[in-house]
């Protein structure tokens, strides 16, 4: 359960994309709990490393950022389980967490976003 202030501003999620939602869609009938819970978490908190910052980090290199409606905003790394994965791009100006990748089996190097 992710806890939250309560003053903070709810940040809304998107899909970058059909199959994004398809793959959010199917992690979620397979984990409904866990991905109820990462939901939450990115509605209040998308970019709070704190409560481990190895399953929450901003991505590095040639993946570490993604034009969405010609802005180019970093690309962000969850790990809501040990082999699961989350990409997603924290738009600040507007309060959006724009959903670009999800799986739950450990991706391949070429898979990610």
């Amino acid at each position: 359960m992710v806890l939250r202030k309560p003053s903070q501003e709810r940040w809304s999620i998107r899909f970058a994309s059909a199959r994004a939602k398809r793959e959010w869609d199917s992690a979620t009938t397979i984990e409904p709990e866990i991905m109820g819970d990462e939901k939450e978490r990115l509605h209040v908190r998308p970019m709070d490393r704190g409560d481990n910052p190895r399953r929450t980090h901003p991505l590095k290199g040639s993946r570490a950022k993604v034009t969405i409606q010609d802005e180019r905003l970093p690309v962000w790394q969850r790990e809501p389980t040990s082999a699961g994965r989350i990409w997603y791009a924290p738009d600040k100006k507007t309060h959006t967490v724009w959903i670009t990748k999800v799986s739950l089996s450990h991706p391949k190097e070429n898979e990610h976003p």
